[in-house]
């Protein structure tokens, strides 16, 4: 344990985490920031020693609002190489929502975190009005004439996202086949909310894998999980979705809880410390959290009962930088993979780190999401892989803004696509054998 000799003025709770670290510099090499942009304050250490300065009086937060805190990817991917493992992302994560408590939050944002994010309804007539603009042109129009630029993140988010498909993933729910008998187990899936509007195919594809495995799929209605309210400071609002969610999952009778987005389902495991103070929901989010798990890693564990097609196709796997350091979780996607005939998996250097597009950091950071990106890619075309998988939401959409600019030929698809493409092939294959 660290001496800590200054009373902490603030953030108590992370002081002796951000004291731990011994400024070794093995986080330099790893850090997609710094890598990219090699200055102090892009690495881990210099970001905590600085939240530490500011923890014990010599410096303001506000005074490393714009870079040290701002410019941070949360990745954690720095604390795979610290020997202490000072948690980088929960000291920053802390210091923004810190920095708000003491300065408030930009109203625009308090309205998607606070009225927006949190009710499903919201979201679902955010849908309709896209989609309507999308068939009366003015989509097209707006993307066109470069008038995105000026709507700010809606404009920013339309321009990323590109034209949102006409059903959302709780729509194409009703289409979905019975499971696979015999039954193997009941599972909730967790739906998340930006997913279900920008690639809702994936989320058929998880569940259409899922079911074809022998579980029966139960899917609630869900808004956000909270996760962006974490990524952007605001607790308060964090907390008030994680609880809404809990009402809604602790009496759900399902033998587990999945997710098919990497980020968002590790967020749904700390429902149990999010909602610790909270008398009306600890116990409740304790068993939401225990009952989670990321959907590749529960099928692997079980193994795939489903018939597998041969797809001739050489892969690449991008490992969403929200997937535990520890533990089988980041082999989950290789393992299922590898029980798809003729797939070639190729290795993938620096396939880690992260991609640069979590949240809307490429938004507020354009140049360094972008020369993160450009970097992912230059791996993955000297892989020579032709298709490139992930099984995070932004990962997802991110890689493909990336490869329509630096590797065409590349397609990016989630795992459980390329697996409902595996198990459609042995479909067909089946189809035309000769009786």
């Amino acid at each position: 344990m660290t001496d800590l000799a200054v009373p902490p003025r603030f953030l108590e709770d992370v002081y002796q985490a951000a004291s731990e670290c011994n400024k070794c510099s093995l986080c330099q090499a790893v850090c997609p920031t710094y890598v990219t942009n090699p200055v102090e304050w892009e690495t881990a250490r210099g970001r905590v020693s600085l939240v530490r300065d500011a923890i014990e009086g010599r410096i303001e937060l506000r005074d490393i609002a714009d870079g040290p805190l701002s410019t941070c990817l949360t990745c954690d991917n720095c604390v795979a190489a610290c020997a202490p493992r000072v948690p980088t992302s929960l000291i920053v994560s802390r210091a923004r929502m810190e920095l708000h408590d003491q300065e408030g939050h930009p109203w625009g944002q308090s309205l998607a975190l606070r009225t927006v994010l949190p009710r499903a309804g919201a979201l679902r007539f955010l849908h309709r009005l896209s989609r309507a603009a999308q068939v009366t042109g003015l989509h097209a129009l707006i993307r066109q004439t470069g008038l995105s630029r000026w709507l700010g993140t809606p404009g920013a988010l339309m321009d990323h996202v590109g034209p949102l498909p006409r059903k959302t993933a709780y729509q194409r729910v009703r289409e979905l086949p019975e499971a696979a008998q015999p039954v193997r187990a009941r599972v909730g899936f967790l739906v998340c909310c930006y997913q279900n509007l920008a690639a809702p195919g994936a989320t058929e594809a998880s569940m259409r894998v899922l079911l074809a495995n022998g579980f029966e799929v139960e899917v609630p209605r869900l808004a956000c999980s909270g996760l962006p309210a974490k990524s952007l400071g605001d607790r308060e609002a964090m907390v008030d979705m994680a609880a809404a969610n809990v009402d809604v999952l602790h009496s759900l009778k399902v033998d587990v809880l999945v997710g098919d987005v990497a980020s968002c389902t590790a967020h749904y495991k700390q429902y149990d410390t999010i909602l610790a103070s909270d008398s009306l929901h600890a116990v409740a989010a304790q068993r939401v959290a225990q009952r989670t798990i990321l959907a590749t890693e529960m099928l692997a564990d079980a193994g795939q009962r489903a018939t597998l097609g041969p797809l001739r196709w050489r892969v690449a796997i991008d490992e969403p930088c929200s997937l535990p350091i520890d533990g089988t979780t980041r082999s989950a996607a290789r393992r299922l993979l590898s029980d798809v005939p003729r797939l070639e998996i190729v290795p993938l250097d620096e396939a880690a780190m992260c991609c640069g597009g979590p949240g809307l950091y490429f938004h507020d950071q354009p140049e360094r999401s972008e020369a993160i990106l450009q970097r992912k890619f230059e791996h993955v075309v000297a892989s020579g892989a032709e298709v490139l998988v992930t099984e995070n939401v932004s990962c997802l959409l991110q890689l493909r803004k990336g490869a329509a600019r630096y590797a065409p030929h590349v397609r990016v698809m989630h795992v459980f696509e390329v697996l409902n493409e595996s198990m459609e092939t042995a479909q067909r294959r089946s189809a035309n054998l000769p009786e």
